[in-house]
């Protein structure tokens, strides 16, 4: 026993390190990493980097709690109201409209999803354990560093030198992204996207103000007065005026926090940030304060990346000036508001906004320059909640940040002023990023940033814990226990991660190599720890496409019998996922071509997606295409017509029309 308590010991010291390390990892890393082999650049890899950071942080707790004789659980407020919260996301996800999206979230997205959820209760639960006041600071500053090159990174891009093109075309420029996303207009960094960017800067900057307050050598004072300031320019650089917002009343709950003495003490390096913060403003805020006149004016400047992270090329196109932001936002809450009506309890499940939304589609939303944009978020944190885990998971995910609030309010009056001080950065990060994210949604490497530093300032007092102990003769053998389970559960992110690298390179082949595109589909589909339609409707829709090329008939068969069994499989398990319905439908048009008994299915098909997306036009021209197809000229006129009637303007409904017109 007492060589096992040696062995235990060196564990479980490598296991503190390890758990650290791992946390470090999350706070400086997860900001800064995008890839392009993913089927997404930005938010893909990131999420797939905390799901496996994440259950190494909490295996490795639960090892070194073995050993040591006795599981910890937190007396924590806000974890236990959290894990209320996540049980009832649970529940709706039993309940959903489409369970692989409220599992894994998004496929473009994936924060959010129930994956995601489980993910940061890890990381929250161990950082209750784990983390200490010196632990606390390491990591806070780990993060405004991560913060700081993030910015400099994005700067860098406003002024023609985007170090993301070098990385993704081999050129130091800023002009491999399409004109939309042109960072000289509006920075976005390695986040992908200026709003995404902005609500992490507004959740870092109260903590870089406050290392200015708390760190007495002036060097230390000035260096994160600086890092400040150039935060803050950076924020500026976005343009988002929800940002903006949320920066200013996060650095008022800050002030209102830190106390009057803090801020007296600390005036001078106050006075240095707030001047810099004003030349940030002047300087580079011509564009910001014309963003904001489009509100009153009712103009919009092109309002780069409201939807989708970015996509790079080489010879960008020119785009119209569009509908102001703020018009779009009012008609997608109206249509969450309305999806919420329907299903007021448990909503329509985690993540599913992308098709709850298409249901319940305002008829306003045509007249906009972004009608065939697709929304797979409400652009407002509580009212995605509101529409797809209704107002029970949503009362619980608000009573979770209230709780946090409450008890740091309480703790701040129990500690001394350096704690107080970072107590109020803490309060002051959670009001500017909840504010910055009701016009907007959470994304991986803030929402990830968020439970660091929510676990991180709760720490700042040690922890009381219930105590679950286990016999000494026992330890061993749990321990072992829960060291295979962990590598069991290790292997669903790496499986999930390979699976999205083989379904990017699938996607990347079909326009060179059909043969080879499909054998990354089928390596796609092999690693996915679960069944995926998205993957397997592109899957289907390849089989069919190279069967119409096929000129060996008994070869074409075999892709047809193929594709349509997937097809089968598919509609089944995904009857109200809009994607992959569209997908589907033109699975069938393709394989009908082959084989006309294929003509009825296509024809359900496109009657479905009408009845998932009745406001939508493009559902319309879908089955007008599929009419045509199978020789219904006549019906596809009519469908035409209602196409028109939704939007007037449809110029690919209008051209036609009027080819079936002059056919006629």
């Amino acid at each position: 026993m007492l060589r096992f308590a040696k062995m235990s010991d060196k564990v479980s010291k490598l296991l503190d390190n390890t758990i650290w390390v791992c946390f470090l990892a999350l706070a400086i890393l997860t900001p800064l990493i995008f890839f392009s082999g993913n089927i997404e650049i930005f938010e893909v890899p990131k999420m797939h980097f905390v799901y496996f950071v994440s259950t190494i942080i909490l295996f490795s707790t639960l090892i070194k709690s073995a050993l040591q004789g006795k599981f910890l659980v937190p007396k924590s407020l806000p974890l236990f109201i959290f894990f209320i919260f996540l049980i009832l996301q649970t529940l709706s996800t039993f309940f959903s409209i489409d369970k692989f999206t409220s599992i894994s979230g998004y496929p473009s997205r994936l924060n959010g999803g129930l994956l995601s959820q489980f993910a940061y209760l890890a990381i929250f639960y161990a950082g209750l354990i784990n983390l200490n006041f010196e632990k606390t600071k390491k990591l806070l500053i780990a993060a405004v560093l991560s913060a700081l090159f993030v910015s400099l990174w994005g700067i860098a891009g406003h002024f023609g030198k985007d170090p993301s093109c070098l990385v993704l075309a081999d050129q130091l420029t800023s002009d491999c992204w399409q004109e939309e996303f042109n960072p000289k207009l509006r920075i976005f960094s390695t986040l992908g996207q200026p709003n995404w960017l902005a609500s992490y800067l507004v959740l870092i900057l109260p903590f870089a103000i406050t290392f200015a307050m708390i760190f007495e050598k002036k060097v230390l004072k000035n260096f994160f007065a600086a890092v400040a300031v150039i935060l803050f320019v950076a924020l500026v650089m976005t343009t988002s005026r929800a940002g903006i917002l949320g920066i200013f009343l996060g650095i008022a709950s800050l002030a209102v926090f830190a106390g009057r003495e803090s801020i007296r003490e600390n005036f001078k390096v106050a006075r240095i940030i707030l001047l810099g913060f004003l030349a940030a403003i002047l300087i580079f805020g011509g564009f910001l304060f014309s963003r904001i006149g489009e509100i009153i004016s009712g103009d919009r400047i092109s309002d780069a990346g409201n939807q989708t992270s970015q996509q790079f090329q080489t010879q960008p196109p020119q785009q119209p000036k569009g509908t102001e932001s703020g018009e779009i936002r009012l008609i997608v809450w109206q249509g969450a508001i309305e999806a919420f009506k329907k299903k007021p309890v448990l909503g329509f499940g985690p993540e599913t906004f992308a098709y709850s939304y298409y249901l319940y589609r305002p008829l306003s939303h045509n007249q906009t320059t972004e009608w065939n944009f697709f929304y797979n978020k409400a652009h407002n944190e509580f009212l995605n909640y509101l529409a797809t885990v209704g107002s029970v998971g949503t009362f619980f995910y608000v009573a979770f940040l209230a709780s946090v609030v409450f008890v740091l309010f309480i703790r701040q009056r129990q500690v001394e002023s350096e704690k107080k001080i970072l107590i109020a950065a803490g309060l002051g990060s959670i009001a500017g990023y909840q504010t910055t994210i009701f016009f907007g949604f959470s994304t991986v490497a803030a929402q990830t940033t968020m439970f660091l530093a929510i676990a991180a300032i709760l720490s700042l007092r040690n922890q009381n814990y219930f105590e679950i102990q286990i016999k000494e003769k026992l330890r061993p053998r749990f321990a072992q226990v829960i060291f295979l389970l962990g590598l069991i559960v290790l292997s669903f992110p790496l499986r999930l991660y390979f699976a999205d690298l083989s379904w990017a390179k699938a996607k990347e082949l079909e326009p060179v190599n059909t043969a080879k595109s499909l054998s990354a589909y089928q390596t796609a589909a092999s690693l996915s720890p679960f069944y995926n339609p998205f993957i397997e409707s592109d899957f289907a829709y390849r089989q069919a496409v190279y069967a119409n090329v096929l000129e060996d008939k008994s070869q074409a068969d075999k892709y047809v019998k193929e594709a349509d069994k997937m097809a089968q499989k598919i509609d089944k398990s995904a009857q109200y996922n809009l994607i992959v319905k569209r997908r589907i439908a033109n699975t069938y048009l393709l394989l009908a071509k082959v084989d006309p008994n294929f003509e009825q299915k296509a024809l359900d098909s496109g009657q479905d997606l009408v009845k998932l997306a009745a406001t939508d036009p493009q559902s319309y021209l879908t089955l007008a295409k599929i009419q045509v197809g199978i020789g219904q000229k006549e019906k596809a006129q009519e469908t035409l017509s209602l196409a028109l009637l939704l939007k007037p303007d449809y110029l690919e409904a209008q051209e036609l029309f009027g080819q079936l017109t002059i056919e006629d």
